[in-house]
C-alpha cells in the first residue's frame, strides 16, 4: 500500500500522477495534498494510470465526491485512467457536487478539453 505523487508545474495548468497501491483513504488523504498543492491553480489533470487499486465502484464513487468538497477551488480537472477502466462511476458524483471533472483514457484528449478557453459570463 503505497502512493507517489509526482507534480508538474505549467503556465495554464497542472499535472499530478499518481502511482502506487493504495487503499480509498490514502487516496482521499492525497486530495487534501493536492488541494494545497494547487493553490492558486485552475485547472488540474490528475493521471492515474499508475494506480493499479481502487477499481470498485464505491471506491471511485468516493473519490468523486471528495473531490467535489475538497478541490472545488478548481475550475476544471481532467482525469486519466487506464484503457478499458473509464466508468465515469467518480465524474458523476463530482459534476453534481458542482466539479466539473471529465475522465479520460488518453492524456492527449484529456488536456484538450482541460486547456479549451471557455467564455466568461461577462463576453
Amino acid at each position: 500500500m503505497s502512493l507517489e505523487l509526482n507534480w508538474e508545474h505549467h503556465d495554464t495548468h497542472a499535472v499530478v500522477r499518481l502511482v502506487g497501491t493504495p487503499q480509498l483513504g490514502h487516496v482521499l488523504s492525497a486530495l487534501e495534498v493536492i488541494a494545497i498543492e494547487c493553490a492558486g491553480i485552475q485547472k488540474l489533470l490528475v493521471d492515474l494510470r499508475g494506480i493499479s487499486t481502487l477499481q470498485s465502484f464505491t471506491d471511485q464513487f468516493a473519490l468523486g465526491q471528495a473531490a467535489a468538497t475538497k478541490l472545488n477551488h478548481l475550475h476544471r480537472i481532467a482525469s486519466v485512467v487506464p484503457v478499458g477502466r473509464k466508468t465515469r462511476n467518480s465524474e458523476r458524483p463530482a459534476r453534481e457536487g458542482g466539479l466539473d471533472l471529465r475522465v479520460f483514457e488518453s492524456e492527449e484528449q484529456a488536456l484538450s478539453w482541460l486547456l479549451v478557453k471557455v467564455p466568461s459570463p461577462e463576453s
